[in-house]
């Protein structure tokens, strides 16, 4: 996420006003428990902080700002659109509802509409750097893409650069339509809408995404992949797409505020062979670091950490599964993604303090 979730934080304690009273029915009360809830992540209890707000004060951008960033942390990409697109109603020149509006228009796929509105922006704040260095990036990206072409299945579209690459488009369709249906009966879960999948060259890939070497696709609302090496054959291409849609039904369970070590435990778990492969790079390894220390992301670790990093996380996703089932897992992400504390859902859903959890984790 390249807007800067610290910024907003500042925007919206500049622009509410300190409360003069407790009462939870005052709307500067209500902004301020709003934003210490962004704080903290409790991103649920933010939104509802907001939209109590707004509805005291509805000509107030900023309020709807908050409700919009803190609905997009939840997944839920409609309804932050409709706040975001609020905010600028009531203020056009309110640069961060731009922002934010660009970047849920992108990571629902719709690139040209993020362009269009940081172009807006940039019209009426010519100094936002963030945004013109943003925008540098999905022009490029749209100027790639408009010369790929396209293969389409039932629930997936594939971009790709050139005829060549048309028989492995198929192949990527035809392997992503029997993940769905795998992966999507052991969740019990089906993305409803297409989900559109681009196959670059390694190089695209690394400058596209700027992801670390060791990466071996991504997904960011688009799964995105490099198509050269490896990915030729047919169980690293099963895997890797795997890996990557099982992101997609996370995010459509859970939003944007499932821990990183689940969320890729999960996709590592549901990759054919994905658990027993993880059991060995374990078993090679003197030292694992504390899941607490995995919420965040890998993508500063170096390959060999990041190994490790994943493998733990698919050895607790099965432990999760071998204590409770598929069913209490699903639970939890639909917990965080109403915005529940992940400590406390865990303890719910797991039977188990998330603390005794990750030191069972840590003996094994």
């Amino acid at each position: 996420m390249r807007v800067h979730f610290a910024a907003l934080i500042l925007l919206l304690l500049s622009l509410v006003p300190v409360a003069a009273q407790s009462a939870k029915n005052d709307p500067n009360v209500l902004a301020r428990d709003g934003v210490t809830a962004m704080e903290q992540g409790r991103f649920g209890e933010a939104l509802e902080a907001f939209t109590k707000a707004s509805k005291l004060v509805p000509r107030d951008p900023t309020l709807c700002v908050g409700a919009g960033v803190a609905a997009f942390r939840l997944g839920q990409n409609d309804e932050a659109e409709t706040w975001l697109q609020r905010a600028l109603t009531l203020n056009p020149a309110l640069t961060a509802a731009s922002q934010w509006l660009g970047e849920v228009q992108y990571r629902d796929g719709r690139v040209k509409d993020a362009i269009a509105t940081y172009e807006t922006a940039l019209k009426r704040d010519p100094k936002a750097d963030a945004l013109e260095t943003r925008l540098a990036e999905w022009r490029k990206e749209t100027a790639l893409q408009d010369r790929f072409y396209e293969s389409r299945g039932a629930h997936f579209s594939v971009l790709f650069e050139g005829p060549s690459d048309e028989a492995l488009a198929r192949r990527v369709v035809e392997h992503l339509e029997a993940a769905y249906w795998r992966i999507g009966a052991a969740l019990t879960a089906y993305p409803q809408k297409p989900i559109t999948v681009v196959l670059y060259t390694t190089e695209q890939f690394r400058d596209i995404t700027r992801l670390p070497s060791w990466t071996a696709g991504a997904y960011d609302g688009r799964i995105r992949v490099p198509i050269r090496g490896a990915f030729n054959q047919a169980d690293e291409l099963d895997r890797v797409l795997s890996h990557e849609f099982v992101h997609a039904v996370v995010a459509m369970l859970g939003g944007r505020n499932v821990p990183v070590w689940l969320n890729e435990g999960l996709a590592v778990t549901y990759e054919p062979g994905g658990s027993a492969d993880a059991e060995r790079v374990l078993q090679r390894v003197t030292s694992r670091p504390p899941l607490a220390k995995l919420h965040a992301g890998f993508m500063d670790l170096s390959a060999a950490d990041a190994r490790v990093a994943y493998a733990l996380s698919a050895h607790a996703v099965q432990r999760m599964l071998d204590l409770r089932g598929p069913y209490a897992i699903i639970a939890l992400l639909q917990d965080l993604a109403r915005g529940a504390d992940f400590a406390s859902s865990f303890g719910l859903r797991m039977a188990m303090r998330y603390d005794e959890f990750q030191m069972l984790v840590a003996r094994e």
